[in-house]
Formats: C-alpha cells, structure tokens, sequence
C-alpha cells in the first residue's frame, strides 16, 4: 500500500485532505516540534463505534456494521436482534493495514483490548433469550475464545493484563432479571487457552432492583463505574481490593439529574481507548458536553477539560486532544490552552498512543482512514 506521509514544523504546510494551517496560539515549546502525519488505509465502519487498538500498536479492530437498536446494543432486552453486527480486526504493518480478519454476524466489538500471548479485542454476542456471552478475538485469526457464556447478559467488560494473566470487570444482568450487577474475574493463560482462577480477583457490587450500572473500569485498586438510579447519573468509585467481601464506597459524583442506561453508556464508551490517565478517571461529562477527569480516591469533584473536548491521549512528554474540529498537541500530561499548538483541523478521532507516536481516525460516513501521528523532536533538539 502506498503511503502519503507529511511533516509540519509547528503546523506549517497544509497537505491535500488533511486541513492543517500554522496555529496563532502555538506554545514555544512546541512550535518547533515536526509532526508527521502518514495515512495508513481506510477501513469499513458502522459510523458509531469506537475501534479498539492492541497496546502494541500492531492491530486495530473495528465494528463494520452493528444493529441500530439500544435494547440490544445495551442488553437490556430478552428479545436481542439477530444481526448484532461484524467485527474486523486489521494488522497494522510497516506498509500500512492489512487484510482483515473477519467473524460474524452477530459480534459486538467491546470497549478493550487483552495484550500479550492470547490477546485480542473483547467481543460480545447475543444470545436468544437476552443472555450475551463475552470472548477475546484473536488478532491472528479472528476466532473468539467465550470467557463468558452462562446464560446472564455479560456487557461493558474492561481487563487490565498482569505478567501472569488478566482480571476484567464487567456489568452483569442474570437470565430474567432486571437489575445489574458488577462483577469482576480473573483468568489465566494456560496451554494456549483462558481459563477461570479458583480464587477470583475481587468482590462484586451486588444487584439492587432499581440500579443501572455502566463501563466498569479499574485503577490503581480502585473500581469505578457509572450509575444510573432514581434517574439520577452518578460517577461511582469503591476500594475493591481482593481482600474486601465487598467493596467499599469512596465517594461519588454526580453528572446528571435526568440520567438514563444510554447516557451512561455515552460516558465511557464515547472515549475510545481509555478509562483512565495515571490515576485518575476520563469520562465524557453529558451536562456540559465534554471530557473531564476524576479523581476517584478524593471528594473532588470531575474537573471539566477545555470546552468542546472530545479526546485526550497522553503521548510521551505531551498529550493529544481533539475538539469538535480540531486536534491539539499539549506539552503537558494534560490539556491546557496556554500551551497547546494546533496539529489539524477536522473531525478526528484519537485511538491510540505509544511514545513519541499516535493512531488517530478520520471518519467519512461508513469509513474510516487510519493515519499514524509521530512527534519529531526539533532539529539539533
């Protein structure tokens, strides 16, 4: 595949397609800084989901096509559409992406990634009767390992790899129920399968008629998860620590007074690759329409990022943000106006970062292009 590859020094130069222009609000530090902006191939898309990228950078998973519904997108319905959807995975090659591995009908791509040996995107599909199971499909052949199939609804997983397994947490509807929990599990690689530990990971938020709950993330030990009860939308985080029968409420924050499932959905998975920097929290704050960050050990409440926010990804010494119509490089770990410098204009997508490096997406209707993003240092720098 042949690649178009550009460089800006602090923004200069504006690319066929690409909309950059020099910025007036650029930071010394970073004026000098070369981007280089190479397009890497377009992909087929359902227009709504976000793709999910292997930590390596090496592959990148995207919903095709998906069914319209919300009840059987969210899994609050015992009678789920058929077609739930395709999933692709696409290796990511020095010559750009490659053929993609397909299965389907009836995949839903979930919000995370399992890296290293028995990796790959977390997928779900739905079963008659409302129950949905959860597995890992590989980047290697697209087949699914089922984590999780035992007739519940099993949605919204999140998994943090260690050096001798995963742990994932989850939201949970049992078969005929109404309520949610949340669960967490640990498994184990074991002669190239994934298999359960005796042990478990942690303890669980019990279901509560009533309660609503929505993309479960762990950091640092912490739980977090968005709530929605008695319509109100709240930020939740626990201490559940494996050494707690149960977990044990931190604090919360509340985000709407008209909250519902989709709204809660909306605040996670909205973001892309990412439910946390360092130790904080990123959720999409529906009542003033972008991201903020939350410090779930404190009583602080989220703290808003710059009007219109839409991304954030750290990437090395800087971070990469997006608006409505614009990317900005910050030399920061996070965003900050008074020391931003603009990358280009458009409506991008942030999907990945690793060092000096980023993936980012650039959608066109059913499409999407997938270009790489390279920070360069300034010459003799």
């Amino acid at each position: 595949m042949l690649l178009a590859q550009v460089w800006l020094a602090g923004c200069a130069g504006t690319p066929p397609g690409a909309g950059l222009r020099p910025s007036s609000e650029q930071d010394p530090k970073l004026a000098a800084v070369e981007f280089g902006l190479v397009s890497l191939g377009d992909v087929s898309w359902d227009g709504f989901t976000m793709p999910v990228v292997a930590g390596d950078g090496r592959a990148v998973a995207v919903q095709v096509d998906s069914v319209p519904d919300w009840p059987t997108r969210l899994g609050t319905t015992d009678a789920p559409k058929r077609h739930a959807g395709t999933v692709a995975i696409h290796p990511i090659e020095a010559g750009g992406l490659g053929a993609p591995r397909s299965l389907g009908p009836d995949l839903l791509l979930g919000r995370s990634w399992v890296d290293g040996a028995g990796g790959g995107a977390l997928v779900e599909q739905p079963q008659p009767g409302g129950g949905r199971r959860l597995g890992v499909m590989s980047a290697d052949d697209g087949t699914v390992q089922w984590l999780l199939e035992d007739g519940a609804t099993n949605v919204g997983a999140w998994v943090a790899r260690s050096a001798d397994g995963m742990v994932m947490t989850w939201c949970r509807r049992a078969a005929g129920a109404r309520a949610w929990s949340v669960e967490q599990a640990a498994f184990e690689r074991v002669r190239d399968e994934w298999l359960p530990r005796a042990q478990g990971a942690g303890p669980s938020i019990a279901p509560v008629d009533g309660v609503e709950w929505s993309g479960p993330c762990l950091i640092d030990g912490v739980l977090t998860a968005i709530q929605v009860r008695d319509g109100v939308l709240r930020a939740m985080a626990f201490d559940a620590s494996s050494a707690r029968s149960e977990p044990a409420p931190l604090q919360g924050a509340v985000l709407s007074m008209r909250g519902t499932r989709e709204m809660a959905w909306q605040c996670v998975n909205a973001l892309g690759p990412t439910c946390a920097t360092d130790a904080q929290a990123l959720l999409f704050h529906p009542r003033f329409n972008r991201l903020a960050t939350w410090s779930p050990r404190t009583q602080d409440a989220p703290t808003l990022l710059p009007e219109g926010t839409t991304g954030m990804l750290p990437c090395g010494h800087h971070c990469l943000w997006t608006s409505n119509d614009r990317v900005w490089a910050c030399s920061g770990p996070t965003p900050e106006p008074s020391r931003r410098v603009l990358v280009t204009e458009g409506t991008w997508m942030l999907l990945h970062a690793q060092g000096r490096s980023a993936l980012l997406a650039r959608p066109d209707g059913r499409s999407l292009r997938i270009y790489r993003l390279t920070f360069a240092p300034p010459p003799g720098g």
